[in-house]
């Protein structure tokens, strides 16, 4: 690796991390979460394309590790099957010069066949660098979280 990249590297990684919900670009960072899971839940690829960075990646709920293709494939307007609505809550924004990280828990209730629901929540983490005077997405992470007790 060339002694500038290093440097570079280096610096970005010791920016200290802000917890940064009041600033412009973390409420930025903040929209762009907003209009990627609005584009999944409405299955719009095109404007999910316009969130995610052209190297994301994501590691699904079972483990897989997605690319952006595989990503916009699932989404896309053909694929679209009803599913549950989403709540977010517990969202934390942190900014690391230009990157982002946000980390959120998602719940959602599933009805059953004999009448009951089923409560189930993940926790997510997304990733995102600074693209021009917005963010892109470069990946995100689902972790299941048990159900409680």
């Amino acid at each position: 690796m060339p002694f500038s990249l290093a440097a570079a590297l280096v610096a970005t990684t010791m920016v200290t991390p802000v917890a940064a919900a009041a600033t412009p670009d973390a409420a930025a960072l903040e929209r762009v979460v907003d209009r990627f899971n609005a584009a999944r839940a409405a299955f719009d690829s095109a404007q999910l394309a316009e969130t995610l960075a052209s190297d994301y990646q994501e590691i699904s709920p079972i483990g897989d590790v997605d690319d952006r293709a595989k990503v916009l494939g699932f989404y896309a307007p053909d694929q679209r099957k009803p599913g549950p609505a989403l709540q977010s809550s517990e969202r934390l924004t942190t900014l690391h010069g230009a990157f982002g990280i946000e980390t959120e828990r998602l719940s959602f209730t599933m009805a059953r066949p004999d009448g009951t629901s089923l409560t189930r929540a993940l926790r997510v983490r997304y990733v995102a660098v600074r693209s021009g005077a917005g963010w892109k997405l470069v990946s995100a992470q689902y972790t299941p979280l048990p159900p409680a007790k």
